[in-house]
């Protein structure tokens, strides 16, 4: 009896340790805990990592593209939007007026929708020209007759040299430049220096010589040199409105404070 006590009581005794020892459980940072036979891991780690690529296109940043070149800041590029100028020879009426070939007046006003505020500028004003070949198909600017034509066949021009006034609109004078090139040939810059006035100017054609008349005298003789380099353009009876006659035409190209400047060699 005594001995089933003593046993009692030791188990009883290690039955009390066992319920208050620490409990313990197998733990790994790499493979975290388990919930109901699904293992979820937390860690921690670092990395550092390069990598390199290219790639093509183009980027502009601001700016207007004017010739192919961008530029940073510009409102737009110098104007080159005045329609091909055609003109024939003038009339002895219209020379001793002193008629302009052309004028923007007439170009802003014929619904051409070119705005006259182009030909406003708070300082800066330059302009050069540029040689075409004359087209049958155009009526020439200053026509000596209504509907004259201007000939298919007659093409002589190879160079031109031409005076372009800027003036105010209230004025009947103003600054004169000069400026010449052959065919298809950028001539230098002619820099004005344009009156202050709040209003647009007036740009206008007052006198266009060629080389035909040189040209043409050398066909018969060679040594001749009449007329040599520019000469006024022969117009072929002008008041008839049928028969054709010569013709030349160039573009007028300017540049104000608002624009980039025209592009050359300064020709004053």
């Amino acid at each position: 009896m005594k001995n089933m006590y003593k046993i009692s009581m030791v188990m009883l005794v290690l039955s009390a340790l066992n319920a208050c020892a620490p409990k313990t459980t197998s733990s790994n940072s790499a493979l975290g805990s388990a919930t109901n036979g699904t293992t979820a891991s937390t860690g921690i780690g670092t990395g550092t990592g390069t990598g390199t690529g290219t790639g093509t296109g183009t980027t502009t940043t601001g700016g207007i593209a004017c010739d192919g070149v961008y530029h940073d800041g510009a409102t737009r590029c110098y104007y080159k939007n005045i329609p091909t100028i055609q003109v024939m020879g003038a009339t002895k009426a219209a020379t001793s007026a002193g008629t302009p070939y052309w004028s923007s007046s007439t170009l802003t006003a014929s619904g051409t929708g070119i705005s006259p505020n182009q030909f406003a500028t708070d300082g800066t004003f330059n302009v050069r020209i540029i040689p075409r070949k004359a087209s049958s198909t155009t009526a020439a600017a200053n026509q000596a007759a209504p509907g004259k034509p201007c000939s298919p066949f007659m093409n002589n021009s190879k160079k031109l040299y031409i005076k372009i006034r800027l003036r105010q609109q209230s004025a009947s004078t103003g600054e004169i430049a000069t400026l010449s090139s052959s065919l298809d040939t950028a001539s230098n810059v002619w820099h004005f220096s344009p009156p202050v006035t709040a209003q647009p100017l007036v740009l206008e054609v007052m006198s266009v010589d060629a080389d035909i008349r040189c040209n043409l005298g050398k066909l018969s003789n060679s040594s001749s040199t009449l007329y040599c380099d520019y000469a006024d353009i022969p117009l072929s009876n002008p008041t008839s409105s049928t028969i054709p006659t010569e013709c030349v035409a160039f573009d007028l190209q300017y540049s104000t404070d608002e624009t980039y400047d025209v592009p050359g060699t300064s020709a004053n």
